[in-house]
């Protein structure tokens, strides 16, 4: 019985020592990654890609004299009206194949790069870390799609197939300051506000929707509209936060 006792306190000990050091390798890293050498070109690079990778990824069907859905959202009390999903809620029977590009979601200075990123249901999303630290990207239980990546180094990618509706927030279990969205919708009749709110969604088939917004902290609103061929309907919306 005393063996086992050791035996156990020996195994505890192991256990707490292992955590400690590879809390202290974290530490390490964090700091590598946050020092004042490396701020700049770490800004510099999370720019850049805010830049380069799409917040849209969809497939439109090529269709003749089709029309379009334009207009302007204003976010009450957010520093920006950028990152608010516009969709059509139904396009025919919403069947319509996902794109085969992928989308990506990198992670860049402790941030998910983009932040918010829409696309069809059946769209890949790679996870690329091109941070100088670990990451671990995870979905909560109440997440339409729940996942976990598991913690992973620099230069690694890891891939998760979207093929369920509605919003999926981003977390890490390594930097609980962390987080993203992905919203996964129906058809590929969508488009995302820039900073000044405006969006426009193109090849819309001539007929009546129903036209729906998203935005991570703000009340959704709807509306129906009629799009007429070779034309642009306006539609803006004014958000403002859940009750």
């Amino acid at each position: 019985m005393k063996r086992f006792l050791v035996s156990g306190i020996l195994a505890m000990s192991f256990m707490v020592s292992m955590t400690v050091a590879l809390k202290n390798v974290y530490a390490e890293e964090e700091k590598k990654a946050l020092s004042v050498e490396e701020a700049a070109e770490a800004q510099r690079k999370l720019e850049e890609a805010q830049q380069k990778l799409r917040r849209v990824v969809n497939n439109i069907p090529k269709i003749d004299n089709g029309g379009s859905i334009t207009g302007n959202v204003t976010c009450k009390r957010e520093r920006t009206n950028a990152n608010v999903v516009v969709f059509l809620e139904t396009v025919g029977n919403n069947d319509f194949p996902p794109p085969a590009d992928h989308a990506v979601v990198d992670q860049l200075n402790l941030t998910y790069v983009p932040r918010v990123v829409a696309l069809q249901k059946g769209t890949v999303v790679d996870f690329p870390n091109s941070d100088a630290v670990r990451h671990n990207v995870f979905s909560p239980p109440t997440a339409a799609l729940q996942f976990n990546l598991g913690t992973y180094p620099t230069g690694v990618i890891k891939e998760v197939t979207f093929d369920v509706l509605g919003e999926t927030p981003l977390l890490c279990n390594v930097h609980a300051e962390m987080a993203g969205y992905v919203l996964s919708l129906a058809n590929p009749y969508f488009a995302m506000t820039d900073k000044d709110g405006n969006y426009t969604i193109e090849g819309v088939p001539p007929g009546k929707y129903t036209v729906k917004t998203w935005h991570e902290k703000l009340k959704e609103l709807s509306e129906e509209i009629t799009v007429e061929a070779g034309k642009a309907t306006t539609v803006n919306f004014e958000l403002k936060r859940r009750r």
